[in-house]
């Protein structure tokens, strides 16, 4: 009795740790994506604030003459109030995907541009925006490549002279093919930060299935990765690590193929992370990339294979962020992993890049090499696997608990040899709702969330 009470105590002060965002890590900032169009399915009262620090709200556009346009009833009060109430920002995204056309034109003209300038200016500080969040996708000559950069320094003078708090920032490309129209030494002096998209590396323009987002690529892989996009940013380009934030996608891509990396076609297709969480539940199996450290399904038949990221990825990406000393973490989008009341990529992510210290440190790998990496599907029904790993010979004890901290399933208890290990959970006697799952060696514990969907 004593040894559970001792256990639901470390359970709750570990969820009210989580919960409190003054003592979060000041320097580390996330950026999620919120799209005008998924505020029926997210309203404001639903975002998960604790694991957010900044919104960027897309998509505004820009005309050839300076003039902006948005969505039809895109500005809410309520949607920026609930932000700033809860001690976040909120910029206003502009251009976007198919979105674009108008920068060319405006940037290159004197005229127009002072026009957007004022327009984007009075923008923001009418409708309660902390800033200006550039997605040109993408310039594409050396015109567009200086003119942007005018653009963007002719934004901070104006923000200097009558909003100096305002930010300014940009998504930007992992790699040359778009990055050689930006001319980011100059950029860098402007910009806040940059959002690296660190995705779509391989879609229906690669004659093979690839990941979407792998961390790290193998030799024969040519389409990038997460980890070269860092370097292609940072030491090629001269951007400082303090002012790149990771992108990751809440989403994965389709392709018509039997084998990751086999011949394919498609990859233009796109599932929320929600939508790949009922493919694995309706029969699709789940494969573990550890070279590139993201997952991958495929479905019953072997002719169509999904790449995506979930909890596993997303925390490690996130401590790969961390170890880097990047700026932060980006997503796209904010409602790609809402199952339920539940958005476990989100939380995910949040909580590695914004603990409080000791919890971030609680969750991290431990000096012996001990690492709770993990379970996977997250949310699941009605089973899931958690891994972890072992650096030496160690008497181990894996634990699951229920709210209340009354154990459910007791998974490992004895000595293990070193090594990754995936173990199983079935929890079809279980009720929904959220489980915790406690590993522990000597001299190391560690405890995480996981959520059962019936």
């Amino acid at each position: 009795m004593t040894e559970m009470k001792t256990i639901l105590k470390r359970f709750l002060f570990i969820i009210l740790s989580m919960m409190l965002t003054s003592g979060f890590s000041q320097d580390k900032i996330v950026v999620g994506y919120y799209p005008d169009w998924v505020k029926f399915s997210l309203p404001a009262s639903s975002i998960q604030l604790e694991h957010i620090t900044h919104i960027n709200h897309a998509f505004a556009w820009p005309q050839s003459n300076g003039e902006l346009s948005m969505y039809n009833n895109m500005v809410s009060a309520a949607l920026n109030e609930t932000i700033h109430n809860a001690g976040r920002k909120i910029l206003i995204s502009v251009g976007g995907a198919g979105h674009s056309d108008g920068f060319p034109p405006m940037a290159a003209d004197p005229v127009a541009r002072a026009n957007f300038i004022e327009n984007i200016t009075n923008f923001c500080m009418d409708n309660n925006y902390d800033g200006v969040d550039f997605d040109w996708e993408f310039p594409g000559n050396n015109q567009d490549r200086a003119n942007f950069t005018t653009l963007v320094m002719e934004l901070r003078q104006k923000f200097d002279q009558v909003a100096p708090e305002m930010l300014i920032t940009m998504a930007t490309s992992p790699g040359n093919w778009f990055g050689q129209w930006f001319d980011y030494n100059a950029l860098k002096q402007y910009m806040d930060w940059f959002n690296m998209m660190g995705y779509d590396f391989h879609g229906g323009w690669t004659s093979h299935a690839g990941h979407n987002a792998p961390l790290y690529a193998p030799s024969h892989e040519v389409d990038g990765s997460v980890h070269q996009g860092v370097q292609y940013l940072n030491v090629t380009r001269g951007i400082p690590k303090s002012q790149i934030v990771l992108g990751m996608p809440f989403y994965g891509r389709q392709f018509n193929a039997s084998a990751i990396y086999g011949p394919s076609t498609g990859g233009n297709t796109a599932w929320g992370y929600a939508d790949i969480v009922n493919f694995i539940n309706s029969g699709w199996v789940r494969h573990w990339d550890d070279f590139s450290k993201v997952p991958y399904i495929i479905n019953p038949e072997m002719n169509r294979l999904i790449t995506y990221d979930d909890t596993a990825s997303i925390r490690i990406k996130a401590e790969y962020a961390l170890d880097q000393n990047l700026a932060g973490a980006m997503f796209w989008a904010m409602n790609h992993d809402k199952i339920g009341n539940q958005q476990p990529l989100v939380e995910t992510l949040g909580t590695i890049m914004l603990s409080p210290v000791g919890i971030a440190e609680s969750s991290s790998q431990s000096p012996n090499g001990f690492q709770l990496i993990g379970n996977y599907p997250n949310p699941f029904n009605p089973s899931t696997t958690i891994r972890y790993q072992l650096d030496k010979p160690s008497q181990v004890r894996l634990t699951v608990f229920n709210t209340f901290g009354q154990k459910v399933a007791e998974l490992v208890n004895g000595k293990q040899q070193p090594g990754l290990y995936d173990i199983p959970f079935d929890a079809r006697q279980l009720g929904s709702g959220v489980y915790y799952y406690q590993l522990q060696v000597p001299g190391f514990q560690d405890v995480r969330k996981m959520v059962l969907l019936r």
